[in-house]
């Protein structure tokens, strides 16, 4: 491919991409085991697929290793197939994605009146997220009917915030797109995806499967890593679809990223619409559009109980990647990902550093939007834990701290006061929000008693010699959270299941709200 000049902080290189095997082999060598799960890698240039391996095991009690050719779940990237199939539709004109989903699915709240199609592609619908509840309560791997979620949403009776107002990542938001295509086009969705996107592309070992416990020919097992080195199987439990339900292999995806260069299925407008950015982050519908040291990529993640993966294109110069993992931890991925793309690349302006320093530490609050963001040391450097996941971060010249490997442009700036720092100024999808440091008081009680929210939602508190702990529950079972205060009326829960699953709850007299990455203020009243 010819080299390409890219400006990266106002700064022009020429870049030029190369595939050297050896590199990458480099790359994948500390994952190839014959006794853990592995990675699944493909890379092409130019619609040519120039290198394809896997290492480790497909399933950890069979001498097999994963290949190219083994199916292996993509969560969420899974997402923009589902906008695709939307679109579709409204190319026909059997919708509008700027009308209410509600004219295709009336059992939903009046809520749901002042919501778009398109904003439930783009997570800006600002509704709740079902699948964020179901696993805050019952947790992975617990299964239910197949209109779980859908009944869930249809009886909650708030938002996170106002339409269009911010971003949150939604998975919700996506059971409803689902729903509209089944409806519409009279198919089920795995007929839709198979007949209308993966039959054309010729992605013959693509499909939709909603249950990890349905047996699939040619398919990778998921598995999570146990606290004494073993691994237990990954079951995301509730039937998944347009959310994150496909699976496929490293070959199909390099098909579908060749496809999305020169595509014979959507029109090119409404694949430019998918790739126009509605928020400051790059968020389009149901695709990224960032950069990397300088390349434009567009790209989606995703992830699932026991496996992730990482699909992404680079534009000026035609070269495609796709990751699949079904066990290695996600922060692995992101980090091959980089690293493969580093090696793509000759000329490429040097990476940004960190600036150093002593990492801050501490939890700050906003009683303006209930965010809780807590600041932490991991191995010398900085870190910064989000909903239960502690993430390595990096501060700017400037001491800016910010985190690489989440769809968000959250940029957070200390603000240092006589002997530490007093607050943060958190800047993300173009709002500022002052969080102020907590500090946990000496007599802090738990809220002990009994609480009920709307949808079936509900808590049981209670205070022991182990400390406060704090039971949530929904239809499809429970979990079991401890808790830790934080502050006056703020509390953190740390789930005990082997999932990091981490809320916080804002605590008064009659009852609390809890906030969790995907869930705001959601309104728990003490039982009468």
């Amino acid at each position: 491919m010819n080299p390409v000049r890219v400006c990266w902080r106002r700064v022009f290189v020429t870049v030029k991409a190369r595939i050297d095997p050896g590199a990458l082999d480099a790359l994948l060598a500390p994952y190839d085991s014959t006794h853990g799960p592995g990675f699944a890698l493909g890379v092409a240039l130019g619609g040519v697929p120039r290198y394809r391996r896997g290492v480790g095991l497909a399933n950890v009690e069979l001498p097999v290793t994963l290949s190219p050719s083994i199916r292996m779940r993509i969560g969420s990237t899974t997402k923009h197939f589902c906008v695709l199939a939307v679109m579709l539709l409204a190319e026909e004109g059997r919708l509008s994605i700027d009308d209410s989903p509600r004219g295709v699915i009336p059992e939903l709240p009046t809520w749901a009146d002042a919501i778009t199609v398109r904003q439930l592609m783009a997570h800006t619908s600002g509704m709740r997220d079902s699948l964020d509840l179901f696993f805050l309560t019952a947790g992975p791997g617990k299964t239910g009917p197949a209109d779980a979620q859908l009944k869930m949403l249809a009886a909650l009776d708030s938002v996170n915030f106002a339409p269009g107002a911010s971003w949150n990542y939604n998975n919700g938001g996506y059971v409803l797109l689902s729903v509209i295509v089944e409806r519409i086009s009279g198919q089920s969705l795995e007929d839709f995806f198979r007949t209308r996107i993966f039959e054309p592309i010729g992605m013959a070992d693509t499909q939709l499967r909603r249950l990890d416990t349905d047996l699939c020919p040619n398919s990778a097992t998921l598995h999570l890593p146990r606290p004494d080195g073993g691994w237990t199987r990954g079951v995301f439990g509730l039937p998944i679809a347009g959310e994150g339900g496909i699976v496929s292999t490293v070959d199909d995806m390099l098909r579908w990223l060749s496809h999305m260069s020169a595509p014979i299925v959507g029109r090119r407008a409404t694949w430019d619409e998918m790739r126009t950015p509605v928020t400051t982050h790059g968020y389009g519908l149901g695709l990224n559009m960032t950069e990397h040291r300088g390349l434009r990529t567009v790209h989606h993640a995703g992830g699932v109980v026991g496996g992730s993966s990482q699909m992404l294109k680079v534009l000026d110069h035609e070269l495609d990647l796709i990751v699949m993992t079904n066990g290695q931890s996600a922060l692995d991925l992101y980090g091959l990902v980089d690293a493969v793309l580093d090696a793509c690349f000759e000329g490429l302006p040097p990476a940004p550093r960190d600036a150093g320093g002593a990492p801050i530490t501490g939890a700050f609050y906003s009683a303006k939007s209930g965010q809780v963001l807590m600041l932490t040391e991991h191995e010398g450097g900085q870190a910064m834990t989000v909903g239960g996941y502690t993430l390595p971060a990096r501060r700017d010249a400037a001491g800016q701290i910010s985190v690489g490997i989440l769809p968000t442009d959250l940029r957070v700036k200390p603000v240092t006061g006589p002997a530490r720092v007093d607050a943060l100024l958190v800047t993300e999808f173009g709002a500022t929000d002052r969080l102020e440091r907590v500090e946990a008081p000496s007599n802090a009680k738990a809220p002990v008693g009994y609480f009920d929210a709307c949808a079936g939602l509900s808590a049981r508190i209670t205070d022991g010699p182990g400390g406060a702990r704090m039971s949530l529950a929904s239809s499809l079972g429970a979990s079991l959270y401890k808790l830790e205060p934080l502050g006056p009326g703020l509390w953190r829960g740390l789930g005990e299941a082997a999932m990091p699953l981490a809320l916080t709850l804002e605590a008064d007299e009659t009852g609390f709200a809890l906030t969790s990455g995907r869930t705001v203020r959601l309104r728990f009243e003490r039982r009468r």
